[in-house]
């Protein structure tokens, strides 16, 4: 052996590298001996390099076994064992090995077992579509094929179907995406929608609920609110935007307030726009759902009361006690005049480009479109420093070139709706005053809604969580193009799927080195470090014969 330093010392540095390279598969077999392996390739290269046991003058062929023939013939074995390394890396990561694992990109090459025991049940396809951002910069769908490759090549039911061509109008009238940067999964029988930030958890979550469960947006009744059928007595009805969910795949069902609370797995609740002002009964309805969690589209009738004081005071809102109508000394006012003598239609504009709900809207038509309503209620936000429940307040459009009128909830309640609009603004108002007409409301402690008499149990407080979306004004009255979208436009932002696998978050911020992580993600650092200890080495031992 000592005959062959050079030889069996590449042989060690070798055998250590495979080793660190095959640490998991080494210690399932025996969670010592990759350890035990490492060492005693270091006990060897230490007895290799030692002069125990040498005999220099009796090896008259030891400066012609170290000549730099021999040396190079040493950096091609370990070239050759490259080669190998390379190949085991492959073979090791074989379903996962689409690229080298960049710590610093922050790019994966493998998922969780949570995920893996998921799509290897999955019997049923399901197509995933990715709707890129409006800006072409972003590059949105780039960012998120690595993931979705991912699925795609674990089961042979997921369909990786690309980016949309935001020029295919065809596809997109199919489609109908809710908005930009976002994933639609299909199934044959179901559809769903996946904006913003796209992680393992999400996905996998978001195929789980789109194959197990028919998503339901629930529509609150007895009150004198519209119905969801076209065939029922009253003309006013959803049954236009009931048609348009129902291309995005929700199922609507009425709720009659008689049936008492929704049910556990009601996620979106549609309320309000009543006839007839709403009971404390119906209050505490609609209160213990978003102590659960559930999300709330809350639509306002401006020419009734809606009896929610309590529940606008604990979001820290306020229906102000204002009807708007058009002001008519505006040159759009006499222009919008033509359009309803008896009952002129209120501009609406400004879009909030910001929020996901009305960023569609403001990239479609422009922030500033005009979307005319039949009257509207303003809607104050107010302080929630001194509030037991934290809310967030973001007011999604306004109302401009608007006439008030302060009314009394009687005078409001009073007003007959079928003979010409009589009342009379105030006095001195602000003609330039903007108006907020819609408000998206986050609120953080969603518990603190429940009722003394059923409290909710709090397991984890960054789930303590809700949404309400209020409309200030009917989406029915005076139905547009606009007008329509809001309501779907709002369920696709507020339908939250139910987290039934939990994926802790992984951090891929870069690390000190560790093969335990992901062997192949040192392929690089091996086949740089291998040539160059053996180059060291060999030289090292070389020079030293040669001077001996």
């Amino acid at each position: 052996m000592k005959k062959h330093k050079l030889e069996f010392s590449i042989g060690a540095i070798f055998v250590a590298f495979v080793v660190l390279l095959m640490w998991q598969n080494l210690s399932v077999l025996f969670k010592a001996l990759p350890i035990t392996l490492i060492s005693l390739c270091l006990v060897l290269i230490v007895y290799l390099l030692s002069p125990l046991g040498e005999n220099k003058k009796n090896d008259p062929q030891n400066n012609e076994r170290y000549a730099p023939k021999y040396f190079a013939q040493a950096i091609l074995s370990s070239l050759i064992g490259v080669a190998i390394i390379v190949f085991g890396a492959v073979i090791l990561n074989k379903d996962n090995f689409s690229k080298t694992f960049d710590l610093t990109t922050n790019k994966i090459n493998s998922l969780s077992e949570e995920s893996y025991k998921f799509l290897e049940s999955l019997s049923v396809p399901v197509q995933i579509v990715c709707v890129p951002s409006q800006n072409p910069t972003e590059n949105y769908c780039d960012g998120n094929q690595d993931l979705i490759n991912l699925f795609a090549k674990r089961s042979k039911f997921i369909v990786n179907a690309g980016a949309l061509s935001l020029v295919d109008r065809e596809t997109i009238a199919k489609l109908q995406p809710s908005g930009y940067s976002r994933l639609i999964l299909m199934s044959d029988t179901n559809k769903s929608e996946l904006d913003g930030v796209v992680s393992e958890s999400r996905l996998t979550n978001a195929i789980i609920n789109l194959v197990k469960f028919k998503k339901v947006v629930y529509f609150l009744s007895g009150s004198g609110e519209p119905s969801i059928n076209a065939d029922s007595s009253s003309d006013r009805n959803y049954s236009e935007i009931i048609n348009f969910l129902h291309t995005k795949a929700y199922d609507a069902k009425e709720w009659n307030i008689k049936q008492g609370l929704l049910p556990a797995d009601a996620r979106v609740l549609v309320a309000g726009d009543n006839n007839i002002p709403y009971n404390e009964e119906t209050q505490n309805i609609i209160q213990n759902f978003i102590a659960h969690g559930g999300r709330l589209i809350l639509i306002v009738n401006p020419y009734r009361e809606q009896g929610l004081d309590k529940l606008y005071s604990l979001m820290n809102l306020k229906l102000d006690p204002i009807l708007l109508t058009l002001n008519l000394n505006t040159a759009l006012g006499k222009q919008m005049q033509n359009q309803n003598p008896s009952r002129p239609p209120v501009p609406v504009s400004n879009f909030n480009k910001e929020s996901p709900i009305t960023r569609v809207i403001a990239q479609s038509f422009g922030s500033q479109v005009v979307m005319p309503i039949d009257g509207g209620r303003p809607i104050s936000i107010l302080s929630s420093d001194k509030s037991a429940i934290n809310t967030t307040a973001t007011v999604l459009f306004s109302s401009f070139s608007a006439a008030p009128i302060t009314l009394s909830p009687e005078t409001r309640n009073k007003i007959d709706l079928n003979v010409p609009f009589n009342l009379s603004p105030d006095r001195d108002f602000d003609a330039n005053k903007s108006w907020p007409l819609s408000v998206n409301v986050e609120i953080n402690n969603a518990s603190k809604f429940a009722l003394d008499k059923s409290p909710v149990n709090v397991t984890d407080a960054t789930k303590d969580k809700s949404e309400v979306i209020v409309f200030g004004f009917s989406l029915i009255s005076l139905p547009t193009v606009i007008s329509q979208q809001l309501i779907p436009l709002s369920v696709a932002h507020l339908y939250q799927d139910q987290e039934l696998v939990t994926i802790p978050p992984r951090d891929f911020t870069p690390k000190q080195f560790n093969l335990s992580r992901n062997p192949g993600a040192w392929l690089l650092f091996f086949a740089g470090i291998l040539p160059l200890a053996t180059a060291i080495m060999g030289l090292f031992i070389w020079s030293k014969r040669r001077s001996a």
